[in-house]
């Protein structure tokens, strides 16, 4: 009996090692915990790179080494706090890593419960750490502009101030002329508001760069949907930029504060996506040889992401329509139903209607998953956004490069305007960084020669499916078949390898 009780407690402690690999360890945020002295006990791989130590040498140093020298109050007020209270708490400030550099945090922390074995033992608190230094870039900027915008309406509401003291002295105002100024500083302050409202929107969603009425929509769409559990269907060509939408309906929703987690359906095998979907357990197939955990679990409470969901093989898409349908599902090799909470967005660049009149998509999936389409336009339907994007990954590629590219040529910028960009804002962004190569000085020079539309040519009409064709075949033989690396097909479409691949087997394209 006791060694049936001693194989129980074992295979328990060995689930709670597998899940503290897959949760603890590769979490996209930095989880570390702390002593009341201050100590580091153990942290895991995302904070040991945040701080640019190996996590042997962060155990048992004081976390206040790796804060900034005028934040050490706001960290030892709060710890305080969290320490005399129980109550959780969360804190802004810079860290300073190893190297000497510094980094915005946001550092969530609470008193971990003592199990019964450990009444007597000294309380520990465990710390959540999140890099938010783009975001307060992105602060910045919207109070400057904040700032900048109140100075103005000062400024004009003294003028009017002025103008009404002077006017009422000198007697030389009509009452219509006193209502007009009431007119024009209500005015005013509604021009305020309005700008207040496009500074949220242009600074609101991270990378999600434009000012255009298509791009403004799809975010109006993505800041109606956020707040709800609703399922939501993200639409678009390859390199629109479908998953930076799906990030910022996470990032508004009230999941927020666990991580987005990701599947690309195109990227795995069809044999190894319902394990990295559902998980499986030992020895359940050849090379199992240990439990892993899916992604389902993972999401349990969060946001799941299923990019190119049109390539779900469709023996595996019944399953997840009971999920969907049901939250539950039984790991590979078990017979034990699981119930997660798991907010789906899927992503796709196919037409699920037409796939799904093909046989190739089920259609009761199709349906659930299609409850709140967004679609994003494609950057040929963008041209105004075209200059933004331009100026934001020049500078982005010239810092990350060493360069310092200052001017956009208008002929390189009608150039880009001009091109139709089949592979949208990626394959802009492969242009941009090998013109940032080419360029020597502080102008813009492109190296590639952008084919511009024809005028007045006649031409015979083709499905979008042949010219699709045409123009892979014609990269692949200009790359000599080279689908992916340096100089490949891949890089020239702006196209991932999978998705490449995943489109020459949809347009039966084969190497000869």
């Amino acid at each position: 009996m006791q060694n049936d009780e001693l194989r129980r407690v074992h295979a328990q402690i060995d689930a709670s090692r597998a899940r503290y690999f897959d949760l603890y360890n590769l979490a996209p945020v930095g989880y570390c915990t702390i002593s009341d002295k201050g100590l580091i006990l153990e942290a895991n791989l995302t904070v040991a790179d945040l701080l640019g130590l190996p996590r042997s040498v962060l155990v048992k140093q004081p976390v206040s080494r790796f804060i900034h020298k005028d934040d050490q109050d706001i960290y030892y007020q709060h710890r305080k706090h969290l320490l005399e209270t129980g109550e959780p708490q969360s804190c802004e400030l810079r860290i300073v890593r190893k190297d000497g550099t510094t980094f915005w945090a946001h550092l969530d922390a609470a008193v971990q419960e003592a199990g019964a074995q450990e009444v007597d033992a000294e309380p520990v608190y465990r710390v959540v750490m999140s890099d938010i230094t783009e975001h307060k870039k992105l602060e910045d900027a919207l109070q400057k502009a904040h700032d900048e915008l109140e100075e103005q309406v000062k400024a004009r509401t003294r003028d009017l101030a002025a103008a009404l003291e002077e006017a009422s002295e000198k007697k030389l105002i009509a009452e219509s002329a006193v209502l007009e100024i009431k007119k024009l500083k209500n005015q005013l302050e509604s021009e305020r508001a309005y700008l207040q409202e496009e500074i949220k929107l242009v600074h609101n969603h991270e990378h999600i760069i434009g000012q255009s009425n298509g791009i403004n929509y799809v975010l109006y769409k993505a800041e109606q949907i956020a707040k709800s559990d609703t399922i939501v269907l993200v639409l678009g060509e390859t390199g629109t930029g479908k998953e930076l939408i799906a990030r910022a309906i996470h990032s508004l929703s009230p999941r927020k504060s666990r991580a987005l987690v990701k599947v690309n359906c195109a990227a795995l095998p069809a044999s190894l996506i319902e394990s990295e979907l559902f998980g499986h357990e030992k020895g359940s197939f050849t090379g199992s040889l240990s439990r892993h955990i899916g992604r389902f679990e993972v999401a349990n409470g969060s946001t799941l992401f299923l990019d190119e969901i049109g390539e779900l093989p469709i023996e595996l898409q019944a399953k997840l329509l009971r999920v969907i349908q049901d939250g539950e599902f039984e790991r590979l090799g078990s017979s034990r139903t699981i119930k997660v909470d798991t907010r789906i967005i899927a992503a796709t660049n196919r037409n699920l209607e037409a796939e799904v009149k093909a046989g190739n998509f089920r259609e009761d999936l199709f349906y659930r998953l299609n409850v709140f389409p967004i679609t994003l336009p494609p950057l040929r339907d963008r041209l105004d956004d075209i200059p933004f994007l331009v100026d934001f990954y020049v500078k982005k590629i010239s810092r990350r490069m060493g360069k310092a590219i200052e001017t956009i040529p208008a002929g390189v910028m009608a150039d880009l305007q001009a091109y139709r960009w089949p592979g949208n804002i990626r394959e802009l962004e492969n242009v941009l960084e090998r013109a940032v190569i080419n360029s020597s000085g502080v102008k813009l020079r492109l190296a590639d020669e952008l084919e511009k539309p024809l005028k007045n040519v006649s031409f015979s009409p083709k499905t979008m499916e042949a010219v699709e064709r045409d123009h892979i075949l014609q990269t692949l033989e200009q790359t000599g078949w080279k689908v992916g690396g340096k100089d490949s097909a891949a890089e020239i479409l702006g196209l991932d390898r999978s998705t490449l691949r995943a489109r020459m087997r949809k347009l039966n394209i084969q190497k000869p």
